[in-house]
C-alpha cells in the first residue's frame, strides 16, 4: 500500500510546507491577537454564546483557543492555495517570502474593515437603528454583542474576500513575470 503522494516534485514538497505552516501560524496570531481584543471589549462573546471547548477561564487563553480551532486548518488551505499559486506550473515561481510580506497589508484590511463595521454597528445600536447583518446573527441586543458580532461576521467575509484578492494578486503578480514569446515581444528600435 503506498502513501499519500502530493501533486508536485520532491523539490516542492519543503516549500509546500513553509506555505501551509506559516500561513497558518500566521493567520493563527492575527485571529488570537484579534480575539484577545474581542474578549477584552465583550466577554460574554466568548464565555456565554461559544460551545466551551476546554475548561479554560482565563480570557487571554479562551480568546487563543477559540482563534487557534477557528483558523488552524484553513489557515493551513490558505497556505496551500497561496503554494499552488506561488510555485506550481511553468510561469517563473514566487517565494514564500515575497509571499508572506504581500500578505500582511491583506491582513491589515481585513482588520481594518473589521473595526470601521464594528463601530458602525455601536453608532447605529446606540442610535436605537438597526445593525448591519440580520438580527438572527446576534445572539443578544446589548452593545458589546452587537459591536463583537459585528466584528466578527465582518472578519469571516472580509477574510475571504481579501483571501481571495489577494491569491488574484499574485497570480496576476506570476503572469507578468513569466517571460513574453518571441512573436509578442516588443521589437528592439535599436
Amino acid at each position: 500500500m503506498q502513501g499519500f503522494r502530493l501533486p508536485f516534485p520532491e523539490r516542492e514538497r519543503q516549500p509546500f510546507a513553509r506555505f501551509a505552516i506559516g500561513f497558518a501560524c500566521t493567520i493563527m496570531t492575527w485571529a488570537s491577537l484579534h480575539d484577545i481584543y474581542l474578549i477584552g471589549v465583550e466577554p460574554r462573546h466568548f464565555t456565554a454564546y461559544h460551545r466551551a471547548l476546554l475548561p479554560i477561564s482565563n480570557h487571554v487563553l479562551l480568546a487563543i483557543q477559540y482563534a487557534s480551532v477557528a483558523t488552524l486548518g484553513l489557515g493551513m488551505v490558505f497556505g496551500a492555495a497561496t503554494f499552488a499559486v506561488c510555485r506550481l506550473g511553468s510561469w517563473p515561481q514566487l517565494g514564500v517570502g515575497l509571499a508572506w510580506r504581500l500578505f500582511l497589508p491583506f491582513i491589515a484590511l481585513i482588520e481594518t474593515s473589521t473595526l470601521l463595521v464594528g463601530d458602525f454597528a455601536r453608532a447605529r445600536h446606540a442610535a436605537g437603528q438597526t445593525l448591519p447583518f440580520p438580527a438572527a446573527l446576534y445572539p443578544d441586543e446589548t452593545a458589546g454583542i452587537a459591536y463583537t458580532q459585528s466584528v466578527n461576521i465582518t472578519a469571516y467575509l472580509a477574510a475571504a474576500g481579501f483571501g481571495a484578492t489577494y491569491l488574484l494578486t499574485l497570480f496576476l503578480i506570476r503572469k507578468r513575470s513569466r517571460p513574453q514569446s518571441s512573436a509578442t515581444m516588443p521589437l528592439n528600435p535599436a
